[in-house]
C-alpha cells in the first residue's frame, strides 16, 4: 500500500457507493437540525443507513471526518434513543490481515430501520420526560396566571391552551405509535 493507509471495506464502500452515501448523510443531518438535535448525530445515522456492512467507531470517524467526542457523543444519544444497535460484523475477515482483522473485531453498530421503534424511542427517552415535567410547569404557569394582576384573562387563556395541548397530545401519541407498525420482534 502505497501512502501506508490501511484499506477497509468501509472505504472501498465510500469508493464505490460515496453519492448515495454523502447524500444520505446530509439528508439525516438535516432532519436532526430540525428538531434541534446536533448535526453530526443525523451524519453519523445517514452513515449507518447508508452502509450495507455494520460501521465501526474508527470507521465512522474516518469517513465522516469528525472529532472522536462527536462520534462518541452521537453514538450515545442514538442508541439512548433506540437508533442505531450493535452488530455483528462480517465474519469473511480470513482474507485480510492481522491489523484489520483486530480493528474489525471492534463493536460495530447498525442504522434501527423500524419507524415505529425510532419514534418509541424518542418518546421514550425525550418526550416522556418532558411531558412529566410540562405537567408540573403548566400548573406553575396557570397558578402564575391567576396571581398576575394585569392581563388576568389573557394569561389564563394561554396556560389553558397549552393544557389543551398536552391533552391532545398525549392522546394522540399512543395512537400514532400504534398505527406506524407492529412492535419488533427480538
Amino acid at each position: 500500500m502505497p501512502s501506508g493507509r490501511i484499506i477497509t471495506t468501509a472505504s472501498i464502500t465510500l469508493a464505490t457507493n460515496g453519492g448515495f452515501e454523502q447524500e444520505c448523510v446530509s439528508f439525516f443531518a438535516e432532519v436532526v437540525q430540525l428538531f434541534g438535535v446536533p448535526k453530526s448525530v443525523g451524519q453519523i445515522y445517514g452513515l449507518l443507513y447508508a452502509s450495507p456492512e455494520p460501521l465501526g467507531f474508527p470507521d465512522i470517524v474516518e469517513r465522516l471526518d469528525i472529532s472522536k467526542g462527536s462520534a462518541s457523543q452521537g453514538l450515545q444519544l442514538l442508541r439512548s434513543l433506540g437508533a442505531i444497535n450493535e452488530a455483528e460484523r462480517s465474519s469473511s475477515l480470513s482474507n485480510l490481515s492481522s491489523e484489520i482483522k483486530r480493528e474489525a473485531r471492534g463493536v460495530a453498530y447498525e442504522p434501527e430501520l423500524s419507524l415505529r421503534q425510532l419514534v418509541t424511542g424518542v418518546l421514550r427517552e425525550r418526550i416522556a420526560p418532558m411531558a412529566t415535567t410540562g405537567t408540573d410547569r403548566l400548573k406553575r404557569l396557570k397558578e402564575l396566571a391567576e396571581n398576575s394582576p394585569a392581563n388576568n384573562k389573557f394569561y389564563l387563556g394561554r396556560a389553558k391552551q397549552l393544557e389543551t395541548w398536552r391533552k391532545r397530545f398525549t392522546t394522540v401519541m399512543p395512537l400514532l405509535t400504534a398505527l406506524l407498525g407492529p412492535k419488533k420482534k427480538r
